[in-house]
């Protein structure tokens, strides 16, 4: 979809919107990061909106790349959610928490490729996993499936709400070893138990 060298770009314009937020930089900003005329970035994008769409594509791909990859090498479902938790913790220790808002407010097409992203491929994730445990015996089987994946994806959101959990008082890292705790300890068999309490010691 993009040249090399695009990918390198968008990864650094990627990089630059995860430190400072989307709202806070300007074009003349993203010239200036990739060392490119403000004339040459107009010839890759239109605009910012443009720009933001095609970071969150090149975002999006990566990151369906990499969970499946990651999935592959998980021996169980339990193991899955941890490496989950362990590719996130960085990610979101660098993300300013405004992300998702400038994104609902001031790039509606972006927002829309997100949402389609949550409800789509998320959702297929979240919801695999959950049918792996249960066939494994990690899980409990007496819950519906379709209803705490669905719960699962709209509490995750629901931890970039600056309102509810600023920053500085919640560090994001702690707060998603903390919201996927709640999530496994509330799904878990006794089997699962086990293992969780193992892989915690």
């Amino acid at each position: 979809m993009f040249t090399e060298q695009q990918e390198k770009w968008l990864k650094r314009v990627e990089d630059l919107f995860l430190r400072y937020g989307i709202k806070s930089i300007s074009m003349d900003d993203v010239a200036r990061e990739l060392g490119i005329s403000k004339k040459t970035l107009y010839q890759f994008v239109d605009s910012k909106d443009d720009l933001v769409v095609r970071v969150l594509q090149r975002h999006i791909a990566d990151e369906k790349a990499q969970c499946e990859q990651m999935f592959r090498n998980a021996g169980n479902a339990v193991e899955e959610m941890f490496i989950v938790m362990e590719n996130n913790a960085q990610m979101l220790q660098q993300m300013k928490t405004n992300i998702v808002y400038d994104l609902q407010k001031y790039h509606r097409d972006a927002w829309e490729m997100m949402r389609d992203f949550q409800q789509n491929f998320l959702y297929g994730l979240v919801s695999k996993n959950l049918e792996r445990g249960i066939k494994e015996g990690l899980y409990r089987n007496d819950f519906d499936v379709d209803i705490v994946t669905k719960l699962h994806i709209a509490m995750s959101f629901q931890l970039f709400d600056e309102d509810m959990f600023p920053q500085n008082h919640y560090p994001k890292e702690t707060l998603f070893h903390e919201f996927l705790m709640h999530y496994l300890y509330g799904i878990v068999s006794d089997k699962g138990l086990q293992l969780l309490k193992a892989k915690l010691s």
